[in-house]
Protein backbone atom coordinates (compact mmCIF):
# COMPACT_ATOMS: atom_id res chain seq x y z
CA UNK A 1 0.00 0.00 0.00
CA UNK A 2 1.42 3.30 -0.96
CA UNK A 3 1.89 6.08 2.21
CA UNK A 4 -1.37 7.57 0.89
CA UNK A 5 -3.42 5.64 2.92
CA UNK A 6 -2.95 7.59 6.18
CA UNK A 7 -3.68 10.76 4.23
CA UNK A 8 -7.14 9.61 3.21
CA UNK A 9 -7.99 7.83 6.61
CA UNK A 10 -7.16 10.93 8.66
CA UNK A 11 -8.65 13.18 6.47
CA UNK A 12 -12.06 11.89 5.08
CA UNK A 13 -13.46 8.88 6.54
CA UNK A 14 -14.29 10.25 9.97
CA UNK A 15 -15.45 8.55 12.96
CA UNK A 16 -14.91 4.24 12.30
CA UNK A 17 -17.77 2.76 11.46
CA UNK A 18 -18.73 0.01 14.66
CA UNK A 19 -20.74 -2.82 13.01
CA UNK A 20 -21.61 -2.39 9.54
CA UNK A 21 -24.39 -5.27 9.48
CA UNK A 22 -26.71 -3.65 12.56
CA UNK A 23 -27.23 -1.05 10.44
CA UNK A 24 -28.98 -3.40 8.19
CA UNK A 25 -32.18 -5.76 8.58
CA UNK A 26 -30.76 -8.11 5.46
CA UNK A 27 -27.39 -10.07 5.13
CA UNK A 28 -24.43 -7.93 4.51
CA UNK A 29 -21.75 -10.10 3.41
CA UNK A 30 -18.64 -10.18 2.65
CA UNK A 31 -16.34 -13.28 0.30
CA UNK A 32 -13.39 -14.61 1.79
CA UNK A 33 -10.37 -16.77 0.62
CA UNK A 34 -9.81 -20.12 2.53
CA UNK A 35 -6.74 -22.11 3.35
CA UNK A 36 -3.96 -21.58 1.70
CA UNK A 37 -5.38 -19.39 -1.20
CA UNK A 38 -3.63 -15.81 -0.82
CA UNK A 39 -5.61 -13.73 1.87
CA UNK A 40 -6.93 -16.60 3.51
CA UNK A 41 -9.05 -15.65 6.34
CA UNK A 42 -7.47 -18.51 7.98
CA UNK A 43 -4.02 -17.28 8.51
CA UNK A 44 -5.17 -13.92 9.85
CA UNK A 45 -6.07 -13.01 13.00
CA UNK A 46 -6.79 -9.00 12.31
CA UNK A 47 -9.40 -10.77 8.98
CA UNK A 48 -11.17 -12.64 11.28
CA UNK A 49 -11.60 -9.50 13.47
CA UNK A 50 -13.33 -7.46 10.49
CA UNK A 51 -15.07 -10.43 9.41
CA UNK A 52 -16.85 -11.08 13.01
CA UNK A 53 -17.43 -7.18 13.72
CA UNK A 54 -18.76 -6.45 10.18
CA UNK A 55 -20.12 -8.84 8.11
CA UNK A 56 -23.32 -10.96 8.85
CA UNK A 57 -23.04 -13.81 6.01
CA UNK A 58 -20.02 -15.06 4.13
CA UNK A 59 -19.61 -16.45 0.80
CA UNK A 60 -16.31 -19.16 -0.05
CA UNK A 61 -14.13 -17.27 -3.02
CA UNK A 62 -13.80 -20.42 -4.32
CA UNK A 63 -13.73 -23.69 -2.22
CA UNK A 64 -17.89 -24.04 -2.91
CA UNK A 65 -17.04 -24.11 -6.74
CA UNK A 66 -17.62 -27.40 -8.53
CA UNK A 67 -13.57 -28.43 -8.96
CA UNK A 68 -13.36 -28.28 -5.31
CA UNK A 69 -16.74 -30.02 -4.05
CA UNK A 70 -17.17 -32.67 -7.07
CA UNK A 71 -13.10 -33.03 -8.65
CA UNK A 72 -14.21 -36.86 -10.03
CA UNK A 73 -17.56 -38.34 -10.98
CA UNK A 74 -17.91 -40.42 -7.79
CA UNK A 75 -15.86 -38.29 -5.80
CA UNK A 76 -17.10 -35.20 -3.46
CA UNK A 77 -14.50 -33.52 -1.21
CA UNK A 78 -16.61 -31.44 1.19
CA UNK A 79 -13.56 -31.29 3.99
CA UNK A 80 -12.65 -27.21 2.73
CA UNK A 81 -16.03 -26.46 2.71
CA UNK A 82 -17.25 -28.16 5.63
CA UNK A 83 -15.05 -26.38 8.08
CA UNK A 84 -15.89 -23.29 6.46
CA UNK A 85 -19.48 -23.92 7.39
CA UNK A 86 -18.51 -24.52 11.18
CA UNK A 87 -16.72 -21.07 10.98
CA UNK A 88 -19.53 -18.97 10.08
CA UNK A 89 -21.60 -21.23 12.18
CA UNK A 90 -19.39 -20.29 15.40
CA UNK A 91 -19.04 -16.82 14.32
CA UNK A 92 -22.83 -16.08 13.95
CA UNK A 93 -23.01 -15.76 10.28
CA UNK A 94 -24.80 -17.15 7.77
CA UNK A 95 -23.38 -18.75 4.62
CA UNK A 96 -24.31 -17.72 0.81
CA UNK A 97 -23.16 -20.95 -1.19
CA UNK A 98 -21.49 -20.17 -4.38
CA UNK A 99 -22.17 -21.78 -7.10
CA UNK A 100 -23.14 -24.91 -8.09
CA UNK A 101 -22.69 -24.76 -12.19
CA UNK A 102 -20.61 -22.64 -13.23
CA UNK A 103 -19.01 -22.57 -17.05
CA UNK A 104 -15.37 -21.06 -15.86
CA UNK A 105 -12.94 -24.10 -17.52
CA UNK A 106 -11.04 -23.85 -14.28
CA UNK A 107 -14.35 -24.80 -12.68
CA UNK A 108 -15.22 -27.70 -14.35
CA UNK A 109 -14.23 -30.55 -13.89
CA UNK A 110 -12.11 -32.58 -16.15
CA UNK A 111 -15.00 -35.62 -15.65
CA UNK A 112 -17.44 -33.36 -16.48
CA UNK A 113 -15.10 -32.23 -19.69
CA UNK A 114 -14.62 -35.59 -20.98
CA UNK A 115 -18.29 -36.82 -20.17
CA UNK A 116 -20.00 -39.17 -22.86
CA UNK A 117 -23.35 -39.39 -23.11
CA UNK A 118 -26.43 -37.69 -24.96
CA UNK A 119 -28.80 -35.06 -23.28
CA UNK A 120 -30.67 -36.90 -21.30
CA UNK A 121 -27.56 -37.98 -19.54
CA UNK A 122 -25.67 -34.85 -19.41
CA UNK A 123 -28.86 -33.67 -17.42
CA UNK A 124 -28.80 -36.87 -15.42
CA UNK A 125 -25.56 -36.35 -14.41
CA UNK A 126 -25.96 -33.08 -13.85
CA UNK A 127 -29.07 -33.86 -11.34
CA UNK A 128 -26.56 -35.80 -9.27
CA UNK A 129 -24.19 -33.27 -9.07
CA UNK A 130 -26.73 -30.44 -7.79
CA UNK A 131 -28.71 -32.62 -5.60
CA UNK A 132 -25.33 -34.35 -3.82
CA UNK A 133 -24.15 -31.12 -2.88
CA UNK A 134 -27.35 -29.34 -2.61
CA UNK A 135 -28.11 -32.43 0.12
CA UNK A 136 -25.02 -32.29 1.57
CA UNK A 137 -25.67 -28.53 2.87
CA UNK A 138 -29.40 -28.30 3.26
CA UNK A 139 -29.64 -26.78 6.06
CA UNK A 140 -26.43 -25.29 6.57
CA UNK A 141 -26.35 -22.65 4.01
CA UNK A 142 -29.16 -19.86 3.63
CA UNK A 143 -28.99 -19.43 0.11
CA UNK A 144 -26.95 -20.55 -3.19
CA UNK A 145 -25.97 -18.95 -6.57
CA UNK A 146 -27.54 -22.32 -8.36
CA UNK A 147 -26.38 -21.37 -11.73
CA UNK A 148 -23.43 -18.92 -12.34
CA UNK A 149 -22.74 -16.41 -15.49
CA UNK A 150 -25.29 -18.94 -18.08
CA UNK A 151 -26.01 -15.27 -20.14
CA UNK A 152 -23.65 -13.74 -22.66
CA UNK A 153 -22.47 -9.96 -22.43
CA UNK A 154 -24.53 -8.71 -25.69
CA UNK A 155 -27.18 -11.41 -24.88
CA UNK A 156 -28.52 -14.84 -25.79
CA UNK A 157 -27.37 -17.40 -23.55
CA UNK A 158 -23.45 -18.58 -23.57
CA UNK A 159 -21.99 -21.23 -25.31
CA UNK A 160 -20.54 -23.25 -22.49
CA UNK A 161 -20.02 -26.57 -22.10
CA UNK A 162 -23.04 -27.38 -20.49
CA UNK A 163 -25.67 -25.51 -23.16
CA UNK A 164 -23.91 -27.33 -26.05
CA UNK A 165 -24.59 -30.54 -24.52
CA UNK A 166 -28.64 -29.81 -23.07
CA UNK A 167 -28.97 -26.12 -24.66
CA UNK A 168 -30.55 -23.92 -22.19
CA UNK A 169 -32.43 -26.84 -20.51
CA UNK A 170 -29.67 -27.48 -17.85
CA UNK A 171 -30.11 -24.21 -16.00
CA UNK A 172 -33.82 -24.34 -15.00
CA UNK A 173 -33.10 -28.16 -14.29
CA UNK A 174 -30.55 -27.28 -11.42
CA UNK A 175 -33.14 -24.57 -9.91
CA UNK A 176 -35.48 -27.68 -9.30
CA UNK A 177 -33.56 -29.91 -8.69
CA UNK A 178 -31.53 -27.95 -6.05
CA UNK A 179 -35.27 -27.24 -4.99
CA UNK A 180 -35.96 -30.73 -4.26
CA UNK A 181 -33.60 -31.48 -2.05
CA UNK A 182 -33.34 -28.08 0.11
CA UNK A 183 -36.58 -26.47 0.85
CA UNK A 184 -35.47 -23.57 2.59
CA UNK A 185 -32.49 -22.29 0.88
CA UNK A 186 -33.13 -19.66 -1.88
CA UNK A 187 -32.01 -19.44 -4.89
CA UNK A 188 -30.38 -17.48 -7.16
CA UNK A 189 -29.44 -17.12 -10.67
CA UNK A 190 -26.48 -15.32 -10.42
CA UNK A 191 -24.52 -12.96 -13.06
CA UNK A 192 -22.31 -9.90 -13.91
CA UNK A 193 -23.17 -6.61 -16.08
CA UNK A 194 -27.06 -7.57 -16.23
CA UNK A 195 -26.95 -4.05 -14.47
CA UNK A 196 -25.60 -2.60 -17.50
CA UNK A 197 -25.94 -4.28 -20.58
CA UNK A 198 -29.50 -3.85 -21.71
CA UNK A 199 -29.04 -7.14 -24.19
CA UNK A 200 -28.18 -9.62 -21.33
CA UNK A 201 -30.89 -7.87 -19.29
CA UNK A 202 -33.42 -8.59 -21.90
CA UNK A 203 -31.79 -12.09 -22.01
CA UNK A 204 -32.44 -12.83 -18.50
CA UNK A 205 -35.57 -11.42 -18.00
CA UNK A 206 -37.13 -13.10 -20.80
CA UNK A 207 -35.51 -16.55 -18.89
CA UNK A 208 -37.51 -15.65 -15.65
CA UNK A 209 -40.62 -15.03 -17.36
CA UNK A 210 -40.18 -18.36 -19.00
CA UNK A 211 -39.24 -19.71 -15.39
CA UNK A 212 -42.24 -18.12 -13.88
CA UNK A 213 -44.55 -19.97 -16.65
CA UNK A 214 -42.97 -23.14 -15.91
CA UNK A 215 -43.01 -22.40 -12.09
CA UNK A 216 -39.53 -23.13 -11.99
CA UNK A 217 -38.33 -22.60 -8.51
CA UNK A 218 -36.30 -19.31 -8.34
CA UNK A 219 -35.94 -16.86 -5.33
CA UNK A 220 -34.05 -14.38 -7.05
CA UNK A 221 -31.35 -12.56 -8.69
CA UNK A 222 -27.87 -12.04 -7.60
CA UNK A 223 -26.08 -8.91 -8.98
CA UNK A 224 -22.25 -9.69 -8.93
CA UNK A 225 -21.85 -5.65 -9.56
CA UNK A 226 -18.24 -5.41 -10.62
CA UNK A 227 -18.67 -1.76 -11.54
CA UNK A 228 -17.03 1.00 -12.06
CA UNK A 229 -16.56 4.61 -10.49
CA UNK A 230 -18.04 6.21 -13.58
CA UNK A 231 -20.25 3.31 -15.03
CA UNK A 232 -22.92 2.34 -15.15
CA UNK A 233 -25.25 5.09 -13.99
CA UNK A 234 -27.33 4.85 -10.76
CA UNK A 235 -30.60 5.13 -12.72
CA UNK A 236 -29.53 1.92 -14.95
CA UNK A 237 -28.86 -0.06 -12.07
CA UNK A 238 -32.03 0.96 -10.15
CA UNK A 239 -34.02 0.15 -13.10
CA UNK A 240 -32.14 -3.06 -13.29
CA UNK A 241 -32.77 -3.92 -9.92
CA UNK A 242 -36.36 -2.82 -10.68
CA UNK A 243 -37.25 -5.61 -13.43
CA UNK A 244 -36.26 -8.56 -10.42
CA UNK A 245 -38.44 -6.49 -8.39
CA UNK A 246 -41.30 -6.17 -10.39
CA UNK A 247 -41.42 -9.91 -11.11
CA UNK A 248 -41.48 -10.06 -7.31
CA UNK A 249 -37.60 -11.86 -7.13
CA UNK A 250 -34.89 -10.70 -4.32
CA UNK A 251 -32.18 -8.53 -5.33
CA UNK A 252 -28.71 -9.81 -4.14
CA UNK A 253 -25.90 -7.33 -4.46
CA UNK A 254 -23.42 -10.60 -4.54
CA UNK A 255 -20.20 -9.22 -5.40
CA UNK A 256 -19.80 -5.73 -5.08
CA UNK A 257 -16.56 -3.77 -5.67
CA UNK A 258 -15.55 -0.58 -6.92
CA UNK A 259 -12.17 0.27 -8.34
CA UNK A 260 -10.78 3.75 -8.98
CA UNK A 261 -9.25 2.97 -12.48
CA UNK A 262 -11.55 1.60 -15.54
CA UNK A 263 -9.64 0.18 -17.56
CA UNK A 264 -12.00 0.32 -20.29
CA UNK A 265 -12.26 4.24 -20.09
CA UNK A 266 -10.36 6.25 -22.58
CA UNK A 267 -8.05 8.02 -19.84
CA UNK A 268 -7.32 5.23 -18.72
CA UNK A 269 -5.95 3.94 -22.32
CA UNK A 270 -4.49 7.23 -22.86
CA UNK A 271 -2.39 6.52 -19.51
CA UNK A 272 -4.25 8.62 -16.81
CA UNK A 273 -4.00 5.42 -14.41
CA UNK A 274 -4.50 6.37 -10.28
CA UNK A 275 -1.53 4.78 -8.54
CA UNK A 276 -2.33 6.15 -5.18
CA UNK A 277 -5.51 6.67 -3.23
CA UNK A 278 -5.43 10.19 -3.06
CA UNK A 279 -7.78 11.30 -0.28
CA UNK A 280 -10.48 12.69 -3.12
CA UNK A 281 -10.19 10.05 -5.02
CA UNK A 282 -11.51 8.32 -1.66
CA UNK A 283 -14.15 10.16 -0.75
CA UNK A 284 -15.35 9.87 -4.31
CA UNK A 285 -15.88 6.16 -3.84
CA UNK A 286 -16.55 6.83 -0.77
CA UNK A 287 -19.76 8.65 -2.41
CA UNK A 288 -20.02 5.84 -4.95
CA UNK A 289 -20.65 3.44 -3.14
CA UNK A 290 -22.95 5.31 -0.70
CA UNK A 291 -24.83 6.09 -4.22
CA UNK A 292 -25.34 2.28 -5.25
CA UNK A 293 -26.21 1.04 -1.74
CA UNK A 294 -28.89 4.01 -1.44
CA UNK A 295 -29.92 2.91 -4.79
CA UNK A 296 -30.88 -1.08 -3.59
CA UNK A 297 -32.68 0.46 -0.53
CA UNK A 298 -34.79 3.20 -2.69
CA UNK A 299 -35.56 0.33 -5.29
CA UNK A 300 -36.05 -2.72 -3.39
CA UNK A 301 -38.80 -2.87 -1.05
CA UNK A 302 -37.81 -4.68 1.91
CA UNK A 303 -39.00 -8.24 1.45
CA UNK A 304 -36.83 -8.55 -1.64
CA UNK A 305 -33.72 -7.81 -0.22
CA UNK A 306 -32.26 -10.41 -0.18
CA UNK A 307 -28.59 -8.65 0.84
CA UNK A 308 -25.64 -6.93 -0.33
CA UNK A 309 -22.00 -8.49 -0.53
CA UNK A 310 -18.63 -6.95 -1.21
CA UNK A 311 -16.33 -9.08 -2.92
CA UNK A 312 -13.29 -9.33 -0.50
CA UNK A 313 -11.94 -8.10 2.40
CA UNK A 314 -9.04 -5.77 1.95
CA UNK A 315 -7.45 -3.85 -1.41
CA UNK A 316 -4.48 -6.06 -1.55
CA UNK A 317 -6.59 -9.07 -1.93
CA UNK A 318 -8.85 -8.33 -4.87
CA UNK A 319 -9.15 -10.09 -8.05
CA UNK A 320 -9.35 -7.38 -10.03
CA UNK A 321 -5.65 -6.30 -9.36
CA UNK A 322 -4.30 -9.76 -10.96
CA UNK A 323 -7.49 -10.28 -13.82
CA UNK A 324 -8.83 -7.01 -14.40
CA UNK A 325 -5.44 -5.34 -14.53
CA UNK A 326 -2.84 -8.05 -14.80
CA UNK A 327 -1.20 -6.77 -12.12
CA UNK A 328 0.13 -3.78 -13.85
CA UNK A 329 -0.53 -1.22 -11.03
CA UNK A 330 -2.26 -1.34 -7.25
CA UNK A 331 -5.74 -0.27 -6.86
CA UNK A 332 -8.29 0.26 -3.45
CA UNK A 333 -11.70 -1.22 -5.01
CA UNK A 334 -12.94 -2.80 -1.08
CA UNK A 335 -13.68 -1.44 1.90
CA UNK A 336 -10.60 -1.92 3.99
CA UNK A 337 -6.94 -1.22 2.99
CA UNK A 338 -3.90 -3.92 3.24
CA UNK A 339 -3.74 -3.49 7.58
CA UNK A 340 -7.34 -4.14 7.57
CA UNK A 341 -8.17 -0.30 8.57
CA UNK A 342 -11.41 1.12 7.10
CA UNK A 343 -11.25 3.48 4.32
CA UNK A 344 -14.16 5.73 3.89
CA UNK A 345 -15.70 3.65 1.05
CA UNK A 346 -16.80 1.63 4.42
CA UNK A 347 -18.76 4.72 5.67
CA UNK A 348 -20.26 5.29 2.06
CA UNK A 349 -21.59 2.01 2.50
CA UNK A 350 -23.02 2.54 5.90
CA UNK A 351 -24.36 5.73 5.05
CA UNK A 352 -26.36 4.22 1.98
CA UNK A 353 -28.06 1.53 4.65
CA UNK A 354 -28.48 4.59 7.48
CA UNK A 355 -30.30 6.69 4.74
CA UNK A 356 -28.12 9.30 5.15
CA UNK A 357 -26.96 11.98 2.42
CA UNK A 358 -24.17 10.39 0.05
CA UNK A 359 -21.81 13.28 -0.22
Amino acid sequence: MTGSDSGWSEKTSGADVSKLSKLAKFPVGVSVAYGNEAFSYTNSPAQQAVIKTHFSQLTAGNIMKMSYLHPDRDTYNFTQADDFVKFAKDNGKTLHAHTLIWHSDYQVPAFMKNYQGDKAAWLAMLKTHVQTIATHFSGKVASWDVVNEAINDGGGYRNSLFYQKTGADYIEQAFINARAVDQKADLYYNDYNIEADAAKLRTLTGMLDGFRARSVPITGVGFQMHIYMDYPSVSTISAAFKQAVDRNLKVKITELDIPINNPFSPPYQAGDIKRELTPALAQAQKKRYCEVVKAYMDTVPANLRGGVTVWGVSDPSSWLISDLFKNAHADWPLLFDGAYRQKPAMRGVADGLSGKACI
